[in-house]
């Protein structure tokens, strides 16, 4: 503390601007004053989930207004090393995005939401001295009071109640560098008014929708007096003014209710309505479960006046999750980031415990029982048709293969970070839960499709970037399915069912994507029902055959390989072709069953091949990237090629190029140890994923599967012949053989062998073929020619 003071009478800890040297000087003062220990600096603990779901809920217009704000930072504050902070008025965090390589510094420093950032908290810093001063400010380095934050720069600015000019929070901009930056304090300020304007405009929508739904109301014969949710006079209707009178009290623009969280102050406690007049007369009006306002109907003199204690339960039991505040009474405690209140134990307890009950005890959102409750309560509204109820379904897309892949703890870290992003996107949500591991949901209302629409196509976008966790990149994109009250369903039951339904036809279609619910998609749905039930029963039954797709080397003419590919054929659905059954299998978690069926037929097929004197070319295996995943799962492969009797160079493994890059890490040690028993790995459809040539020098890979669909395009799309060009040439340059799939016309074969495309399989050469069909092509095992199989 002396070394503070100090520091303060000589200036130490200055910088060379001059303009904030005062400024500087008198918050440093007002923290030694206070004792603050500017050896700390830490911000408080952070709050309990149900303490942080209060604040947000205490700070939900704020919040809403500054979400579109902190979305767009993500990306123009990724690379800068720079963070967006959002406080209340006390300095408590809200939210915070920005650059994602700084999630471990913000976290160590306290820029998390629920941890206070005051001044008489944590010193001087542009959050707390900001809010101290009511006007914009910057602190950079040595300015900071606290030495464990002086590698910051921090730029911060008030937001201001546009209505009232009460300050509402504070937006901060900062960055871990000791230089003052010229940009970054306009920035914010310029930030924070666009966040004034756009509370400016939901103020606005809020008296519009207020006015509207209490129109009935101010046409009574009766006196009726329309406040706003921060009990401030919006409209009186013709009787109010004279039946007020008659109570010697005058209608102005001043007049003003008591309401719930806000103490009334001592010097305007004239402006307030006589408690009296409450009585049983106070009836709160909500749009979804935000409170616009509040209607009072008047009583006509001559009246009994009632005493505090009623007025209280009136009000309460016209609302009763509201507390009215009389005038006189002590204001609500607020929730500091302190940890919250923290009296008795086992108060403590109980209210942690009836929190979890309706909340999800890891994102803090609700669960499926409260998005249930709330959603039921919704539809027994009396709805416009017009405005309508939505449901929203989010789940993520590969969370399972980053759970098993990088441990629960990963995930727990991810979610939490989903379910902020979710806050932000869908900040005007009357509910937002989590229902279930990976699955998200969201009710929203008076919202149109064309708005839905836009709405969550941000969403998904915002979803698709990176997630930045323990300092790894991680992409998690999601899917949507959405159904709509009263087009869609009449029940909660029925909504959540048919958005359900939409999240899987939005799965179906390829993922990271939104589905509308429709009439067909049921039919669609149990389509899907039908086919799943189909597949167990051929597991059981044995009802896979193997066929083959002969593979040649394009200059020599000659058979190299075949692909081995799985048709079903089911007794009540019959021929069910490959397109169909295998997306569905893979949605099943079949696929995986399926691969290890169709690797036993064919490593027996093999081995029946050399038993009767033929040397079958290497075969083609399709593998899931579940398999590759599979702890021994190379061990377990080289005990069945031995047990059949087949060489490893017999069989070639296929997986698709998505595949290969949800674990690249893990995938590079999975080929090396295939590499050394002998196991050839080929890429299929390359050229429809990444096709990055990062990743393909990081894989022993011998062989490269250009997409048919690049083959069929070669005649007239000069895009495409570029693009398998450039695949050759790429695959070349790594020591890598090119094999085009889809070869159907001469000019094609002509255009890959000229560009030495090595090998090629399509119908130019042979549709698949049954066994016994394949089997004619292959020669006996002397006339085999040995330099010509592909390892």
């Amino acid at each position: 503390m002396k070394t503070a003071w100090h520091d303060l009478l000589v200036g130490a800890h200055h910088a060379a601007n001059g303009v904030l040297r005062d400024v500087i000087g008198e918050s440093w003062r007002r923290c030694l004053l206070g004792r603050v220990d500017p050896a700390c600096g830490e911000a408080p603990a952070r709050v309990e989930h149900d303490d942080l779901d209060t604040l947000r809920s205490a700070n939900e217009r704020l919040i809403a207004a500054s979400a579109p704000f902190l979305m767009q930072s993500r990306d123009q504050l990724a690379q800068t090393g720079t963070v967006m902070v959002l406080t209340d008025p006390m300095g408590v965090v809200l939210d915070v995005e920005g650059d994602p390589r700084l999630r471990t510094a913000i976290g160590e420093f306290g820029m998390t939401p629920g941890k206070s950032w005051s001044e008489s908290g944590i010193g001087t810093n542009a959050i707390g001295t900001a809010l101290a001063l009511a006007q914009p400010i910057q602190v950079h380095g040595a300015e900071h009071f606290c030495e464990p934050i002086q590698r910051w720069t921090c730029s911060a600015s008030v937001i201001r109640d546009p209505v009232d000019g009460s300050v509402v929070g504070a937006l901060d901009i900062s960055g871990m560098s000791r230089d003052y930056s010229s940009h970054s304090l306009p920035l914010v300020v310029t930030t924070a008014n666009s966040i004034e304007n756009r509370l400016a405009q939901i103020a606005l929508e809020e008296r519009f929708q207020l006015l509207e739904a209490s129109v009935a109301a101010l046409g009574a014969a009766s006196g009726v007096v329309l406040f706003d949710a921060r009990g401030r006079l919006v409209k009186a209707n013709a009787r109010a003014a004279p039946v007020l009178a008659a109570e010697g009290v005058v209608l102005s623009a001043e007049t003003r209710i008591p309401v719930a969280g806000r103490a009334v102050p001592e010097p305007e406690a004239d402006r307030f309505l006589p408690a009296r007049l409450l009585a049983d007369r106070l009836e709160p009006v909500f749009r979804g479960r935000r409170l616009l306002g509040y209607v009072v109907s008047l009583p006509e003199p001559p009246m009994r006046a009632p005493v505090g204690g009623e007025v209280d339960a009136g009000v309460r039991a016209s609302s009763p999750s509201a507390r009215t505040v009389v005038p006189g009474a002590p204001a609500v405690r607020p929730v500091s980031g302190s940890g919250g209140r923290m009296g008795d134990a086992v108060e403590v307890l109980q209210r942690r415990l009836a929190f979890l009950a309706t909340h999800d005890g890891l994102t803090g959102l609700a669960n499926r029982r409260l998005l249930a409750q709330r959603l039921a309560d919704s539809l027994a509204q009396d709805l416009n048709p017009a405005e309508g109820v939505a449901v929203l379904l989010i789940d993520l897309d590969n969370f399972k293969d980053i759970n098993d892949t990088l441990g629960h703890d990963f995930g727990d870290l991810l979610l939490e970070q989903v379910a902020d992003r979710l806050r932000r996107c869908l900040a005007d949500a009357h509910t937002l839960a989590r229902i279930g591991g990976d699955e998200f949901a969201a009710v929203l209302k008076g919202q149109g499709v064309e708005a839905l629409g836009g709405l969550v196509a941000r969403t998904l976008d915002y979803l698709g970037a990176s997630f930045c966790i323990e300092g790894q990149d991680v992409f998690a994109a999601a899917s949507i399915g959405i159904a709509v009250f009263p087009a869609d369903g009449d029940t909660a039951s029925v909504l959540m069912k048919n958005a359900d339904t939409a999240l899987h036809e939005a799965k179906a279609l390829g993922r990271n994507r939104c589905r509308f619910f429709a009439a067909g998609m049921q039919d669609q749905a149990r389509a899907r029902m039908s086919l799943g039930t189909g597949l167990r029963a051929a597991i059981e039954g044995d009802r896979f055959r193997i066929v083959y797709q002969p593979q040649y080397r394009l200059e020599a003419g000659r058979l190299v390989g075949a692909e081995a590919l799985v048709r079903w054929h089911d007794p009540e659905l019959g021929d069910v072709p490959p397109s169909r059954f295998i997306p569905a299998a893979e949605e099943a978690g079949l696929i995986v069953s399926i691969n290890d069926i169709v690797m036993a037929k064919v490593l027996a097929q093999i081995a029946l091949w050399r038993m009767r004197g033929l040397e079958p070319p290497r075969i083609s295996i399709n593998i899931a990237a579940q398999q590759l995943r599979e702890p021994g799962f190379v061990e377990q492969l080289c005990r069945r090629l031995e047990q059949q009797g087949v060489p490893a160079g017999a069989i070639c493994l296929e997986l698709t190029e998505g595949t290969l890059l949800e674990d690249i890490d893990g995938t590079a040690r999975m080929f090396e140890r295939l590499a050394r028993q002998g196991i050839a790995v080929s890429i299929d459809d390359f050229g429809t994923g990444y096709s990055s040539l990062s990743y393909l020098t990081r894989l022993p890979v011998h062989e490269l599967k250009v997409d048919q669909s690049f083959v069929q395009g070669i005649a007239g799309e000069a895009g495409k012949r570029s693009i398998i060009v450039a695949i050759v040439e790429m695959a070349h340059a790594l020591g890598i053989e090119v094999l085009a799939e889809g070869i159907e016309t001469e000019s094609q074969l002509a255009f890959l062998k000229e560009r030495h495309c090595e090998m090629g399989q399509g119908y130019l050469f042979h549709r698949p073929l049954a066994v016994e069909e394949f089997e004619k092509l292959i020669p006996p095992a002397r006339a085999w020619s040995r330099p010509d199989v592909v390892i």
